[in-house]
């Protein structure tokens, strides 16, 4: 008798496996046209991340024959580590990164912006009011034009074909003359145009530059004085309204503000759907925007 029972439970035991297991699969299964049952692979859940081949890439960066303006995001701060400029580089607009010179990383930062083909200029260090350290290669408000061309030309050994370059702090040295004329002389020497960050409102660059003879350019906008979502979007539309206005707008992020990146790609589509222009910078002293009234 005990031995019946024991049997009845196992076939029980088996019988209840069994629906259990074919419940799971009806759960993962759908019904085609033709009434057959076809499998559904269920994916676990992952952020969705922007790679190679993603279909952002296939939305057509051409240039509108009406525009609103063309905009040009700048990137700060590049070449301290990798791992904050690989988002960046794998957006599919036009972007452009500021290098800053002599750091662990800078030559590998460098390689890897050409290889993803995007446009790149230096950011130089200069002195700044706070007496912070600017970083390796500096410009010095005691410098003389020696001084000043022995290190612009040791920075730009390192940039191979660069074009351009723009200040990282230099809230002190911005405003004094003498040095931005010794550097805006060398710049001259080199053929490279001048991005003034714009971090003090002291600064000579823009009556220097016309003085001296060289492409110079302010900057419209900081992005992210707050690196809070709803106020680096605001930034953004703050720079899309100049760029209405003045026909540009030049916008500088900092490769360390982690929402930045997906921010861009977010908005990317829809810039392209009213018909904003998005270049690199160098395009704004090359292209058909390049004359001396419409550096500033």
């Amino acid at each position: 008798m005990q031995e019946k029972r024991l049997k009845i439970v196992i076939l029980l035991l088996i019988v209840i496996i069994t629906l259990l297991f074919f419940s799971i699969i009806l759960i993962n299964v759908k019904t085609t046209s033709d009434g057959e049952i076809e499998e559904i692979e269920l994916l676990p859940y992952k952020e969705p991340v922007l790679d190679e081949g993603d279909s952002i890439e296939t939305i057509p960066d051409k240039v509108p024959e009406e525009t609103a303006g063309a905009l040009y995001f700048v990137i700060d701060d590049v070449g301290n580590n990798l791992f904050q400029l690989k988002p960046f580089l794998k957006l599919p607009m036009s972007i452009t990164f500021a290098v800053l010179p002599g750091l662990k990383y800078t030559r590998e930062a460098i390689d890897l912006i050409r290889d993803a083909g995007k446009n790149y200029i230096i950011h130089q260090p200069i002195e700044a009011v706070g007496g912070q350290n600017p970083g390796p290669g500096a410009l010095l408000t005691d410098m003389n034009q020696d001084q000043v061309r022995k290190i612009i030309n040791e920075n730009i050994k390192d940039f191979y074909d660069v074009s351009g370059m723009n200040n990282h702090m230099g809230s002190a040295g911005t405003a004094d003359y003498e040095l931005m004329g010794f550097l805006f002389t060398v710049l001259k020497e080199n053929g490279l145009y001048f991005l003034d960050s714009r971090t003090t409102s002291k600064s000579v660059g823009r009556q220097l530059a016309a003085d001296v003879g060289i492409p110079f350019a302010e900057r419209s906008i900081f992005l992210d004085n707050s690196e809070e979502k709803q106020d680096i979007l605001e930034a953004i539309e703050s720079g899309l309204n100049i760029s209405k206005k003045k026909g540009h707008a030049i916008m500088i992020g900092h490769i360390w503000t982690e929402e930045l990146a997906s921010i861009l790609l977010e908005l990317y589509p829809t810039l392209l759907e009213n018909n904003y222009v998005l270049n690199n910078l160098t395009e704004l002293f090359t292209g058909t925007e390049f004359n001396e009234d419409t550096w500033y």
